[in-house]
């Protein structure tokens, strides 16, 4: 699944926050080899792109929900 968020702050603190960096860490062991995850900051709008690829739709979810979640946490992401 691919989901965009506007972020509260700029977008580069929210990818070097070591909390966001260790939810993005967490996703990745969880997929090993059977998936991948993109986190970055979009180049045309202000948002940061959370992409994961998994096996299933519910994992893709799954997954991007629990980046999201530290984002929101964080207090790098506000609701559109």
């Amino acid at each position: 699944g691919n989901t965009g968020l506007r972020p509260a702050a700029k977008g580069a603190a929210a990818l070097g926050d070591p909390d966001v960096q260790k939810a993005a860490a967490d996703v990745e062991a969880a997929l090993g080899s059977d998936g991948r995850l993109l986190l970055r900051q979009s180049g045309t709008e202000p948002l940061i792109r959370v992409m994961v690829e998994a096996e299933t739709q519910e994992l893709c979810e799954k997954y991007v929900d629990q980046v999201i979640d530290m984002l929101k946490v964080k207090g790098h992401a506000v609701e559109k």
